[in-house]
């Protein structure tokens, strides 16, 4: 058997670039001729295909090609380090279990950002800072002492803080990733759990910056989730520490309360130390001063790069390619998401529903009349605690209006904004038990595009919470229906699960000639997606308006409106980034009604 330490010291791999439209002659005579295979007669490297291509086979790329690669004088052939097991190896679960290579550092007055898939090592690394992990250096059957650990460190910041780690000189407060799970956890209402962990005296100043006063006495278990994700960053960050560690406080939020979470916490490194993990890029953006790139194999391996600026952080990431390290870490870039123009067939409805009216003691809602048709996405936005999740409900028979009784006569498949995780058995269990799991269909609509294979003999209850949200859109879209309704599908997802689910729920719909109705936070998944767009305004938590559908380009546009805010696009990756409220961006926007620019 092959240990870590092994696999660690093998060589790294490399793979060829190739843009045939710059291979010129000289291009091709130089890569023939300087290639090491072919000089040493084995006739392996470069050669020309039977359709006049200059090619070479993957398995055969060394290091050595990078020599080629200089002596070319254009960008035709580019030689890339792929990722591999590399650096200190600094925790290892079990003898064949998940390996984490280097760790990020904290860093005072700053806000540290770590990106990456998820199953590569974000919520390890935080869980050794937080002092909850102790690393084992890849020794699994023996507890290394902290001297030892700390050597390896020598001459690093990760040094320092490891010394301070072993002496109990610091004080950590973490913000786990499953909000949700916090009811099971903790017993009492909101102000209860705040006041018990308010160690700074500022509970009166988070509670509004958080928009918490108005469910302040409120039961744990009756909360949304994005009440939730604000109540475990407002408990988190009223501590008394030394360094925060926040995962994915994204979740479950609308745009303008993530826009206020990162500046609470940009607040909050004044004079503290901050690391967040998110996938939320235009949140990661706003409120990092740097960011570590996290990359390897899900469940097998993950290594943590060296700091990057936000902007270059982001875009390489993006692009799959560590230019500093001269490292391709994805097969594809990820082309950020620009929406096609869709006809909408308005002669096919699938679901009419009537105006809705519905009340409760200290909430109410009305909504719009409105049509959803056939091969149709309906996007759903708007804030927290308007009534999006309330309407999905009534929609789906699970809450009854109070002005009638709806009865669509259609079957509506339903994916909630929480997944139950009390099911006793494995996620094959679970599907089994809907659908025909081994069917050609599912297969290739289902099971081979959430990748679900390698869930199938977890148990439900241990799943992450990106596992746990593939699960449950798999199994939402896998049951026979006429509108499939997701409710916070991106929650959890990392950013290439995102992307990969927005273009499966087109092809879904396609496929299939169906309709789907989404509600998310995402701005970028829900632009992509949606044909149209259901906009839900009012006053967050009293009463809320759900508008009828209207053009995708007007409803985002609106929505954005009601919130105050603009967002620009990168002009490299085209990703959506927020301006800062009163910049030069923000008031051109403003004033040419432009609230989300192309």
């Amino acid at each position: 058997m092959v240990d870590a330490r092994s696999r660690m010291e093998q060589k790294d791999r490399y793979v060829a670039v190739i843009d045939q439209d710059l291979v010129t002659d000289e291009v091709r005579d130089i890569a023939l001729k300087y290639d090491p295979l072919n000089r040493s007669g084995r006739g392996e490297g470069f050669h020309m295909t039977d359709e006049g291509e200059l090619h070479i086979d993957d398995e055969n790329v060394m290091e050595e090609h990078r020599l080629i690669e200089k002596k070319i004088p254009n960008d035709a052939i580019q030689i890339l380090r792929l990722p591999a097991e590399r650096g200190q190896l600094v925790h290892q679960y079990g003898p064949n279990g998940f390996r984490l290579y280097e760790m990020p550092a904290p860093v005072e007055g700053k806000v540290i950002g770590l990106l990456g898939r998820n199953g590569v090592g974000k919520s390890t690394a935080l869980k050794i800072l937080a002092g909850m992990l102790k690393p084992n250096m890849g020794h699994v059957d023996e507890e290394k002492h902290w001297d030892e650990i700390i050597q390896e460190f020598r001459g690093t910041e990760v040094q320092t803080y490891l010394e301070r780690l072993k002496e109990a000189d610091i004080q950590a407060a973490y913000k786990p990733q499953q909000v949700d799970m916090i009811p099971d956890q903790f017993s009492g209402n909101v102000r209860d759990l705040l006041e018990e962990n308010d160690e700074r005296g500022v509970l009166e100043q988070i509670m509004e910056t958080l928009e918490l006063v108005q469910i302040i006495d409120r039961d744990l278990t009756d909360l949304s989730g994005g009440e939730l994700q604000r109540t475990a960053i407002a408990a988190t960050i009223v501590k008394d520490a030394d360094i925060y560690l926040i995962d994915e406080p994204s979740s479950y939020l609308d745009v303008g309360q993530r826009l206020k979470v990162a500046r609470a916490l940009r607040d909050l490194a004044e004079d503290t130390q901050v690391i967040v993990v998110e996938h939320d890029l235009a949140t990661l953006d706003l409120l990092s001063d740097n960011i570590h790139i996290l990359y390897g194999e899900s469940g097998g391996f993950g290594v943590v790069s060296n700091p990057l600026s936000v902007r270059k952080g982001i875009n390489q990431f993006l692009e799959g390619l560590l230019r500093g390290e001269n490292l391709q870490i994805r097969e594809d870039a990820i082309d950020f998401l620009t929406r096609k123009e869709r006809f909408v067939r308005k002669d096919t409805p699938v679901l009419e529903f009537p105006a809705l009216e519905k009340s409760f003691d200290t909430f109410s809602l009305s909504v719009d009349e409105g049509t959803i048709f056939k091969e149709e996405v309906l996007g759903i936005f708007g804030q927290n605690a308007l009534g999006k999740t309330t309407f999905a409900r009534m929609l789906a028979g699970a809450l009854d209006p109070d002005n009638l009784e709806l009865d669509t006569n259609i079957s509506i498949s339903y994916k909630p904004q929480y997944i139950e995780t009390d099911f006793p058995g494995t996620v094959r269990d679970l599907l089994s038990n809907e659908v025909d799991i081994y069917s050609q269909e599912f297969k290739t609509q289902i099971k081979r595009p959430f990748d679900l294979e390698p869930l199938y003999e977890n148990n439900v209850k241990d799943l992450s919470g990106g596992e746990l949200q593939r699960v449950g859109i798999a199994l939402s879209l896998a049951r026979e229906a006429d509108v499939y309704l997701l409710d916070e599908p991106s929650a959890y997802l990392d950013v290439d699960r995102r992307v990969q689910l927005a273009k499966q729920i087109r092809r879904f719909v396609e496929k299939r000639e169906t309709s789907v109705m989404v509600i998310d936070h995402d701005l970028l998944l829900l632009d992509y997606v949606s044909d149209r767009a259901m906009v839900f305004e009012g006053d967050p938590g009293v009463n809320g308006v759900g508008r009828s559908p209207e053009n995708i380009r007007d409803g985002v546009n609106r929505f954005l409106q009601t919130m105050d805010i603009t967002f620009r696009r990168d002009p490299n990756t085209g990703r959506p980034r927020a301006n800062k409220p009163g910049s030069q961006k923000d008031r051109e926007q403003k004033t040419s009604g432009d609230f989300y620019a192309k």
